[in-house]
Formats: structure tokens, sequence, C-alpha cells
């Protein structure tokens, strides 16, 4: 049977959030350095931006970056398939921008950590988790498209009004400054990512252009009193829009290449040759393996500064798979379309390495920007293999089910599963297990594995939230 959604992607993504929420729960100071990100080393976490080099951590946020850029043409050229207009994907593009802007505000102000009251502030972000129910799932009482907007925008009304009011520790006040980070630039970037898609959506070059302005941007605003440098930093609205977010487009717009590959890949009508089938089989398990040590080799070398030897061992392993993935097979040409990709992208960050002192999530460096890039087509790559391919349900299909729900997956862990086990007493001797590296790292396998079960019911149920 014809496939029509890309697991792969939904894994990938899955993956992404799965692992944020692990590097989020773990124990905070007494694991290796190698296990958090690596500009804020442990125990005291101060940021330190001469530490150069990256970790697993540093690939979770590009990733999901990626994944979003990857998701834009799948839906717009099934939308514009079916008709509908380049205005209103526009429009529903800004529509999405300002609701994931406000998801960003009212779940930092729900957070417990950033509230007053005792135990009691453990259930205000279950009450929050509630709520936004009825203000990110289309109708969720199958009522008329009225009714359903009445309810919609009363939620809306009964959230700002809640964040106005809600006691904050230390009594700090309600600041339309205090959101998300990570979801304040997926807003900017789902807004900037999806427009430049629709300007450019049947010209690749002008794409690639884009992105060689950015670049132009990103490099020119380091100079100080440059005018990129006062375009950088101005917004009128700092609190909804930055400029300086746009450096992410070397990301976001990756992705979109990647999402057209995935969409021409659904939508083939090649019939398979036994030989090419056959070809494919023998070689898929090599391509898959070499795959995922390209990942891992580029963030243990480059961890440890090992640059020469990281440069000669990619490569090689490019090497090989370029030649493992010539081949006139329909799916293999999409995996080699996503390879070529990638290899470019990786070995152009891997030239900008030395720019900057070397690559480094933060300050963001371009080399990080490519370099993750690029990774993030193998591992596209990769989970097309494990759940595309081989369908191996048993390691794609938890991440598949919480790729699919990704805004009711990544706030699980801080509004639902730590605020119970704390209400409930569980959670302090949870903390027991931070004493230990392995107890403290098992403490934030089963947290995650908790979240991740709670999500794909919610998946399984087909319960949503989407903008």
């Amino acid at each position: 049977m014809k496939q029509t959604r890309a697991f792969s992607l939904d894994a990938l993504r899955g993956y992404a959030i799965m692992t944020m929420i692990l590097s989020a729960t773990e124990a905070f100071s007494i694991l290796p350095a190698w296990m958090y990100h690596c500009q804020v080393p442990p125990p005291s976490h101060i940021f330190n931006p001469h530490i150069y080099g990256i970790t697993w951590v540093d690939l979770i946020f590009p990733f999901f970056l990626f994944s979003m850029g990857a998701a834009i043409p799948l839906s717009f050229r099934h939308h514009i398939a079916e008709g509908v207009s380049s205005l209103h994907l526009a429009y529903k593009s800004v529509i999405r921008w300002l609701k994931l802007a406000f998801f960003a505000i009212f779940i930092a102000h729900m957070f417990p950590y950033m509230l007053a009251g005792g135990n009691v502030k453990y259930m205000v972000p279950v009450g929050a988790f509630i709520l936004m129910f009825f203000i990110y799932m289309k109708n969720p009482f199958k009522v008329s498209k009225i009714w359903a907007r009445i309810i919609n925008s009363a939620a809306y009304v009964i959230a700002a009004l809640w964040m106005l009011f809600q006691p904050e520790a230390e009594g700090k006040a309600f600041s339309l400054y205090d959101s998300d980070a990570i979801i304040l630039i997926l807003s900017n970037m789902a807004l900037f990512g999806s427009i430049v898609y629709l300007l450019t959506r049947k010209n690749t070059m002008a794409r690639l252009f884009i992105m060689l302005v950015v670049i132009a941007l990103f490099v020119s605003a380091k100079t100080t009193g440059s005018w990129p440098k006062a375009l950088h930093g101005y917004s009128p609205f700092p609190w909804l829009y930055r400029f300086s977010y746009i450096e992410y487009l070397l990301i976001i717009i990756p992705g979109t290449f990647a999402g057209d590959i995935l969409f021409n890949w659904l939508n083939h009508n090649e019939t398979e040759d036994k030989y090419q089938t056959r070809l494919k089989k023998i070689r898929s398990p090599f391509i898959l393996f070499i795959s995922l040590l390209l990942i891992i080799g580029n963030v243990c070398f480059l961890y440890n500064r090992l640059l020469v030897i990281n440069v000669i061992f990619s490569l090689i392993l490019l090497a090989a798979l370029y030649f493992l993935l010539r081949t006139d097979d329909t799916e293999m040409k999409t995996w080699s379309q996503l390879y070529h990709w990638g290899a470019w992208l990786l070995m152009i960050g891997l030239c900008f390495e030395p720019f900057e002192g070397g690559i480094r999530k933060d300050d963001v460096t371009i080399s990080y920007l490519f370099t993750t890039s690029g990774l993030a087509f193998f591992g596209l790559l990769f989970f097309a293999l494990v759940s595309d391919y081989y369908q191996c349900k048993w390691i794609s299909l938890p991440l598949e089910l919480v790729g699919k729900n990704p805004m009711i997956a990544y706030v699980m862990g801080s509004m639902v599963v730590i605020p119970l086990l704390e209400f409930s007493g569980i959670y302090q001797w949870m903390n027991i297990m931070d004493t230990a590296p392995w107890s403290g790292f098992l403490k934030g396998v089963i947290l995650t594995a908790l979240c991740m079960v709670l999500t794909s019911i919610f998946t399984r149920e087909k319960i949503f939230w989407k903008t």
C-alpha cells in the first residue's frame, strides 16, 4: 500500500522533543560535561562562550527547527494542490506565529518555578494544561463553528487574565518578556520560513540566495556600528519579534529542501525493479549505520576538538555513502537527495568551524547552523530507513506518536508529570536519585518515558493541539 505520510519526519521531531525533556530532567550537576550543553558545563552550569564544541544536547534544538522547516512544504503543497491560495496560506502563517507566541508567553508564566504558593503551585500548571485544550484543539466539544469560536475566544481571555493575576515567585509581576525562548524562536521561524517558502517554492536557487543574504547579515552584524548590527538588534516589539532570529533560517530553509524531497517521494508513481530492490536490501544496513555514525562521530570529535580527524572521518564516510547511494531505485534516489544536501551543508559547516573561534551553540556561530543542518539531514536519512523502509515500529513508533503531537509533548513534563509527582510527594523521593550519575540519568529516563507514554495516549486518541 502506498505510504501517505513521512513517518521519518515524525520520528525525527519526536526524537528532538524526547531528548529535550531528557536533557532537562536528568541530574543537574553530577553527570559528565558532555551530557549537558557544551557552553554551560557542570557543576555550576555558568555560561562560558570560550568553550567550543557541541554535545548531543546541542543537536536537539536544530533538529526540532529542521523538522519544522521540513513540515512546511508537506503542508503547503498539499493545500495548494487542493486549491488554497498562497495569500491565504500567508495569512494562516501569521495566525500561527501569533498563536505560538501566545503559547510561549502563557506556558512560561504557568511553569512551577515561576509560581508562588507552596505545593498548590504544582496544581496550577495542570489547570493551565487543561485550559489549553480549549485554546489549541479545533473543536473539542464537536459543537457548531460559532460556538467553537466563542469557546476558543473565552479560553484565550481566561488564559490572559490568569497570567495577569496569577501570583508569581518573589512577587514578580506579569511581563510579556517572560516567555519560553525556544517556542518564541519557533514562532518567528514558522512565520519567516513559511513566507520564504511561499515566495520561492518553485525556485530552489532563490532560497539559496536568501541563505546567502542571511549569512552576509549574520557576519556583518558582528561589526560594531554597522547597519546590519543596528538592524540585528532592532525590534519594535522584542517580546514578539526579533530580527536576530533570522539567523535560524539557515536551518529552516534546508529543512524546506528536505520537505520538498519527502513530498516528491510520497507522490511518486514509479514501479520498482527487482534488481534495484535487491540492491537496496543489501546496501540499506550500511547506509543506516554510516548515517548514524556520521552524527555520533561529528559530535564526539567536535566536542573533543579533534578537528582534522573529524574532517577526514567525515569525508571518508561521505564518500562511502556516495557510492552506496548510486542507484536507479526511486526510494534510494530520495535517500541520495537527502545525502547530497546533508553532505554539502556539513562540509560547509566544518569549513566554517575555525571562524569565530570554533563551533558553538551560544552565542550561535555560523559553523553551528550549517553543521547541525547537515547532521539533521543524516538524522532524517537514518529515520527514513528505520521508520519508512524497515518500518521498525518498536523503535520508531513511540517517537512518531510524540512527533505527531509536539505541542502537548513539549509541556507534558513541566506542566503535568513533574507537578503531579511533586504534589503527590513522589518527586521528593526521586530527587534522591540525583546523588549518583547513573541514577541521576535514570531519573531523566523515567520522567521522559512517562511523558512519552502520556503523549502517545493523546495521539492514539486523536487529541492534538494545533496552531
